[in-house]
């Protein structure tokens, strides 16, 4: 069937440039009353109510607005989003809480190393640009699956390659939404003052309103409305960071940028030269070798502790003690391991913390020698495998490919990734300013500081959930030392306001500006789990002749299910931002990259090519997750497999080629060429001539 897709009319851009610029003016509204709010005395709890209501409020309103059940609007926004609007909300859906709060925070800890993020994930949209969107949007699909199954139809009609991108899909886009609802399980339950677990499922119902009633539709204009808030948050907080920073008064420098990297490494040269700071370190490299040996000592050392223990709670009961000596040694020997291998899991996992405070504690020189030295350290591979991954990942993941099935042309859906990676970028220019700002900050205000001086922000985060905030005066010597700051990356710029002193509502401000990035990016992965199950498999394979109503109630249906168990799997706390991030991206990349990039560009690519590559790419990029986590070897009773090539994020380097490299020898040697004969010419004329409909 071939249709014919009409450009949006220009009334409908306007209108929406009129709807969206009353927004932006309602939440710089919104940020006037909060500062007013606190100034005249109201509490810190209620501006974060004020603020979180607010704008999850106004996400509310518009999910209702955009209500409906018809098939196209829910599934692909009726293929009429203006390119520029597209591309707005392909960067907020891209945008997520790893890159909104995670980079600054790695940036933070690691310098250099960490800008492999930001090469890796903008170069991605100038791959999907050149390789993969405007070939896509010449058919009519819904999914991934639609153009994969099309493609690699082969004898049984691509109902096998459909199987299988169903699996992946759905497996990736778990992984990448755990993140997201993570980054809003912590910033409801700070702000909103609230338990880590409620706050997940109070953030799950934010997400849900965007989603549930209007599907793409309501998410596309959300979306918007959320990349408005994120770069208003962003630069409002930028701006009074640095205003604040130690250098707004140093007449002594001459200019801006290169006063905060002087500032920076005259700390960081303080600080590799204090003798506090030393032995803080050696502590901690104390302690990993003291489990070490703990661990090489099994299961004699077990057996020694649980003895010791044991023996004083019996002296306890039987020498008088207090009732409260006597429960505190019944707590101690509660909480020993019970066995070996339960110990050996545990201590593994602690000289492992004790490992990494020592890494993330120590300065990180980011002059041109220093970044010259990292390089000829072998570690120029790693930067570029980590890069290679992002943007390989960039370009297949399912959530993001969507996008660009909403736009009436592929001329339109180009310019998209353009507007797409304008918007991106200024909110990643804004980056390395923040996490140097932010460093400047802490030396400033933290590092150095007596611990009765430090005000209560520790104590608050700190009850959010473990391991977000600890100062803890390991050489007690009643200083902050910077070995002694332990802020969890994910947070880092969620706390800098409160660090520096400034005023309550910007806290609130940036927080929500994480919310709306989490919140973006969670609804765009929900969304493409519900469609994969609702349109790939149970439409496409359960239920050919399912109504275009019941295909939307099974899609809300799925949508509801994968929320409510990415929640509860998200309440367990599996692993930091970043990592969780990275990893859906070396799966995306490793297990739909090379068929998507084969499927447009050659064509004696194969059914069971793609199939072989697929399970091959996802298959060796899970392996490289598993054995590489701590959580996940420790909870089997094994050590963690070190000296991967390049680490989880960037084990793309190997696992893409390999997927590659198994797509080409199955497709010369195995299966049926030129499969999908019409597919292959669709993708070869040019734009502007009539799209081969892939869906109804």
């Amino acid at each position: 069937m071939i249709v014919r897709v009409r450009e949006c009319d220009l009334s409908f851009t306007l209108s929406l440039t009129r709807f969206f610029s009353i927004l932006t003016f309602l939440f710089l509204l919104c940020i006037t009353t909060a500062a007013v709010m606190e100034h005249n005395g109201v509490g810190r709890q209620w501006i974060g109510y004020f603020f979180i209501f607010i704008t999850l409020g106004g996400y509310a309103v518009i999910g209702l607005m955009s209500k409906t059940s018809d098939l196209d609007e829910y599934f692909i926004a009726g293929r009429q989003v203006p390119a520029v609007y597209n591309g707005m909300a392909t960067a907020a859906d891209w945008m997520s809480a790893a890159s909104y709060l995670g980079v600054a925070g790695t940036l933070y800890y690691s310098g250099f190393e960490a800008l492999a993020y930001l090469v890796g994930w903008t170069g991605g949209f100038v791959l999907i640009a050149l390789l993969i969107a405007p070939y896509l949007r010449k058919f009519d699909f819904y999914s991934v699956g639609d153009f994969l199954a099309a493609r690699y139809a082969g004898s049984d009609q691509g109902r096998s390659v459909r199987y299988f991108c169903i699996v992946i899909t759905v497996a990736i886009s778990f992984v990448y939404v755990i993140a997201q609802i993570y980054a809003v399980g912590l910033i409801t339950a700070r702000f909103a003052g609230v338990e880590f677990g409620i706050g997940v499922f109070f953030g799950l119902a934010g997400i849900l309103v965007c989603s549930f009633l209007g599907g793409m539709r309501a998410v596309t204009w959300t979306q918007v409305a959320q990349y408005l808030v994120m770069i208003v948050s962003m630069l409002i907080t930028v701006l009074s960071l640095f205003a604040m920073s130690p250098l707004k008064n140093n007449a002594n420098q001459d200019s801006a940028p290169l006063s905060l990297a002087g500032y920076i490494q005259q700390q960081e040269d303080a600080i590799q030269s204090d003798p506090r700071e030393q032995e803080v370190r050696e502590i901690y490299q104390r302690e990993a070798h003291r489990y070490t040996l703990l661990i090489d000592a099994l299961p004699g050392s077990w057996a020694e502790g649980y003895d010791a223990r044991r023996r004083n709670l019996e002296e306890a009961r039987y020498n008088g003690s207090s009732f409260q000596k006597i429960k505190q040694a019944e707590r101690i020997l509660n909480d020993y391991p019970t066995n070996p291998q339960e110990a050996k899991k545990l201590w593994n996992r602690e000289r492992q913390a004790y490992l990494q405070k020592v890494k993330m504690t120590a300065p990180h020189y980011q002059t041109v020698e220093g970044i010259r030295g990292y390089l000829s350290n072998g570690k120029a591979f790693e930067f570029l495998a980590i890069a290679f991954t992002l943007m390989c990942g960039t370009v297949a993941l399912p959530h993001i490919v969507i996008r660009f099935f909403t736009t009436p042309t592929a001329s339109a859906t180009r310019w998209s990734v353009v507007y797409a990676l304008g918007f991106i970028l200024v909110l990643y220019l804004f980056q390395p300013w923040v996490a140097a700002t932010i460093k400047a900050v802490v030396y400033d205000r933290l590092v150095g500081v007596s611990y009765s001086e430090i005000p209560n922000w520790v104590a608050a985060w700190a009850r959010v959930t473990d391991g977000l905030a600890i100062l803890k005066d390991v050489n007690e010597d009643g200083i902050v030392q910077f070995s002694e700051i332990g802020i969890s990356p994910d947070v880092l710029v969620l706390i800098a306001p409160e660090i520096a002193g400034l005023p309550f509502f910007l806290s609130g401000l940036i927080a929500v500006g994480g919310l709306a990035a989490a919140l973006s990016t969670a609804d765009g992965l929900l969304l493409s789990i519900a469609n994969s199950f609702a349109h790939d498999w149970y439409y496409r394979t359960v239920d050919p002749r399912a109504t275009a109503q019941k295909r939307v109630t099974m899609s809300k249906i799925a949508l509801l299910t994968a929320a409510l168990v990415a929640a509860w799997v998200t309440s367990l706390q599996p692993g930091n931002i970043v990592y969780l991030v990275g990893a859906a991206f070396a799966l995306a990349g490793s297990s739909l990259f090379v068929p998507l990039v084969a499927g447009v560009f050659w064509s004696k690519a194969s059914r069971q090519g793609a199939m072989w590559a697929m399970a091959v790419g996802f298959l060796s990029s899970a392996l490289y997750m598993v054995v590489s986590n701590g959580s996940v070897m420790n909870f089997f009773g094994f050590s963690v497999v070190t000296g991967l090539p390049f680490g989880v994020v960037g084990s793309g380097l190997v696992t893409i080629p390999l997927a590659g490299l198994t797509m080409v020898v199955v497709s010369k040697w195995g299966g049926d060429k030129h499969e999908a004969r019409e597919v292959v010419y669709q993708l070869r004329r040019p734009e502007g001539s009539a799209a081969q409909a892939g869906a109804e």
